[in-house]
């Protein structure tokens, strides 16, 4: 039973971080207010913004509800909040994306060589969902 809610706190705490970070991330001059951001770019970001919100938000409603259904609701409280973090690391394939150090180089710090950037941030929040995930689901096992 520990072990469930250990596994419910780290996705709930992940849901949450998803549903808020772009608001912490990109509400600022380097993104939504960047003045030489296109209208089109602003609503680009914006979107992801509120995607963002409405995964992470839907992913802990998920997770908090008590219901019958505890496993699909586990599951949708992972999934949901996983898109986006997917979405994200999937997006440095796209043909001339990159992340914010390609605009604001001094904005990223590096540890051994690796950039603190959005891959890295995808990576850690979808090992974080998934390992959660696995503890959770094993109440009863």
């Amino acid at each position: 039973m520990k072990q469930n809610r250990v596994g419910r706190i780290i996705l709930m705490s992940a849901a949450a971080f998803t549903a808020v970070g772009g608001f912490l991330a990109d509400w600022n001059k380097t993104h939504l207010f960047n003045p030489r951001w296109t209208p089109h770019a602003k609503f680009h970001d914006a979107m992801t913004i509120m995607l963002g919100a409405l995964l992470g938000s839907s992913g802990w409603y998920l997770l908090q509800k008590k219901g019958n259904n505890n496993q699909t609701q586990l599951l949708g409280g992972a999934v949901l909040p996983s898109f986006f973090w997917i979405a994200m690391a999937t997006s440095f394939a796209f043909p001339g994306a990159k992340g914010l150090e390609a605009e604001f180089p001094d904005k990223i710090k590096k540890i051994g060589g690796i950039p603190l950037n959005e891959g890295l941030l995808s990576t850690i929040m979808l090992s974080a969902l998934a390992f959660g995930y696995s503890i959770a689901r094993k109440k009863g096992r």
